[in-house]
């Protein structure tokens, strides 16, 4: 009995410090889980107050009426730069066209061009041919040339009938023209007309080549020289034995200006400098004005075309 009795205190009081072990660690433990459960919602209220704010600052963008494709980022407008790799440049040539009419009336007492080949628009075409000799800083190019066009103007003959002016040259004979014949036949008579021109040119270039402005004026003035005859259907005309056939001197005188293709495609423009020497293209718009001696066969006229500088 007295074992029992010993036993007893020893086995019951392990038991009572372990009770004593789990209360504490309980009572510990309880407010430490509280605090991490408080922490865990202020966390949860905040991601879901900031979830809230962000949606609501941002616009719904699968609303009706909005797009979802992103704005365009836009940069600065390309300007076009200022080309510094040109290869030598000494040359140039024009492709020239444009209305003519010569101004032959302008030394008759009657219109007898019109009269005769009537006001309908003729036209001439050409080239020209500059080389330029020196280069001016900051101003352009000054140079000569040499230049050439044709163009031609034609009409049916008319009978020359009596009270016509014509009629007392002709030869006394027994079929001499009536009234009755008057009218046009069959043959033409043409007005051939060739200017030449050898001219002082300044081309004022500085705006395209230092400020990237694609214009370029110019100013021509020098000597012009022209052939001319007239053919009647037959050959050669003649009136009173001489020829219809001669040459007219004076001067020639223009100004222009071109607009600078190379900025339509710069990088072309480049590629045609390397590969064939074209420096520059351009299309070009003059007034023109020519003022010959004798038979004034010379025009004051517009003039458009192509040019190129190599």
């Amino acid at each position: 009995m007295s074992c029992r009795r010993s036993l007893a205190p020893a086995v019951a009081l392990p038991a009572m410090v372990a009770a004593l072990l789990g209360v504490t660690l309980l009572g510990v433990s309880a407010p430490a889980k509280a605090q991490e459960a408080e922490a865990s919602a202020e966390a949860s209220t905040e991601t879901s107050t900031s979830t809230e704010s962000t949606s609501a600052s941002a616009p719904d963008m699968r609303a009706p009426g909005r797009s979802t494709v992103p704005a365009p980022a836009f940069g600065p407008v390309p300007r076009i730069e200022r080309r510094n790799d040109f290869s030598p440049q000494n040359m140039a040539v024009e492709l020239r066209f444009g209305p003519y009419a010569p101004r032959v009336d302008d030394s008759a007492s009657t219109a007898v061009l019109d009269d005769f080949f009537g006001t309908k628009p003729r036209f001439q075409f050409g080239f020209e041919f500059d080389v330029q000799l020196w280069r001016v800083p900051y101003v352009g190019s000054l140079g000569v040339g040499l230049g050439w066009s044709y163009t031609r103007w034609s009409a049916r003959n008319k009978p020359c009938i009596e009270g016509s002016s014509c009629f007392a040259e002709l030869p006394p004979g027994p079929d001499l023209p009536s009234e009755s014949s008057e009218g046009d036949i069959g043959q033409k008579t043409t007005l051939n007309i060739m200017p030449m021109y050898a001219v002082g040119v300044l081309r004022v270039d500085v705006l395209a080549r230092e400020l990237s402005i694609p214009l370029v004026g110019y100013g021509k003035f020098g000597l012009g020289y022209a052939l001319w005859w007239i053919n009647d259907g037959t050959g050669t005309a003649d009136y009173g034995g001489v020829p219809a056939r001669d040459t007219s001197v004076g001067t020639q005188a223009a100004l222009g200006a071109m607009f600078l293709l190379d900025v339509l495609e710069p990088s072309a423009g480049r590629e045609l400098d390397s590969a064939a020497g074209i420096n520059n293209s351009y299309l070009f718009f003059e007034w023109s004005v020519s003022d010959y001696d004798g038979m004034n066969v010379g025009t004051n006229t517009w003039v458009t075309g192509l040019a190129a500088e190599f």
